[in-house]
């Protein structure tokens, strides 16, 4: 049993798993390997199979990369996580990629607050965070402040103003790209998996179709995570069937952020092939 999308303090103001209380906790749920993927960073790897070492839990090095990509001419961009597995953490190549994430999102927030102002709307409450804004952050003070054309119906400040962000200001957010992501994993010895591709969350998680598994797998696309708390039992069905289709791995996970957010245990029989190639050994050492 696996549980292999997990954050933890790493992720900085959005997680609180400790490695030491995630060991206990996957130990107590049973598993036989967990992997950390904190966003852009790979910060809590060493601590956690640290921690891990003496438990006979298997630790797989990862990490989910904020990405974006276009899948045909004429598509909008769209926001998607890709998890790399397997990768050294200390890759110079990786680390750039990760540093890279964080130096766009807020160069491109401080144009975008501009932009913004610019067009006559308020924004506040960025100077008051205890750090640089990024793209989000500007995004929910814009949802928060402002009458917004296009809002949907389910749009919680964030979404909105995302929403705008994304579909009325040109290169306002210039996320890295899903075939930059992929090449560094690659370079760095891992694998490329694309995160929860079946969750919807407005404009921030739309559903992946045929052509966006289709167009990702011909950019170097490893897996696609299957697996996964809000996937209904049909889009199990369909991202499996994507999977065979396209020789891809298959990954799965919980994407807990915190000890109340229950681990996941996943045991299906498509998930050996990402082990095989991760090297975690079949058999529980414990």
């Amino acid at each position: 049993m696996i549980d292999l999308h997990i954050h933890t303090t790493a992720t900085p103001h959005h997680a609180s798993w400790k490695p030491q209380a995630l060991v206990a906790a996957a130990q107590a749920r049973g598993l036989h390997a967990i992997a950390a993927t904190d966003h852009n960073t790979m910060a809590s790897v060493a601590a956690l199979q640290a921690a891990a070492a003496a438990a006979g839990l298997a630790i797989v090095s990862g990490v989910e990369i904020d990405s974006g990509f276009i899948a045909a001419p004429g598509r909008p961009l769209r926001l998607w996580h890709t998890l790399v597995y397997g990768a050294e953490p200390q890759h110079p190549v990786l680390l750039e990629l990760c540093a890279a994430v964080f130096e766009r999102n807020q160069a491109d927030a401080v144009r975008l607050q501009h932009e913004l102002i610019a067009r006559g709307f308020r924004l506040a409450g960025l100077d008051t965070l205890g750090r640089p804004p990024n793209v989000a952050d500007v995004g929910t003070a814009l949802g928060r402040l402002n009458e917004l054309p296009g809002r949907e119906a389910g749009d919680d400040d964030e979404a909105a103003g995302m929403r705008y962000i994304l579909t009325q200001i040109s290169d306002g957010y210039r996320p890295v790209g899903v075939a930059e992501v992929i090449s560094a994993a690659h370079s760095a010895g891992g694998v490329a998996v694309l995160a929860h591709p079946g969750r919807s969350k407005g404009i921030y998680a739309v559903p992946a179709d045929a052509t966006d598994i289709t167009a990702m797998v011909a950019a170097g696309l490893d897996g696609t995570e299957v697996f996964y708390p809000s996937h209904t039992p049909a889009q199990r069905v369909e991202l499996l069937g994507y999977a065979r289709r396209h020789k891809l791995l298959v990954s799965g996970g919980s994407d807990s952020h915190h000890p109340h957010d229950p681990l996941a245990a996943w045991d299906d029989p498509a998930l050996i092939p990402l082990l095989e190639r991760l090297g975690i050994p079949l058999a529980d050492p414990r």
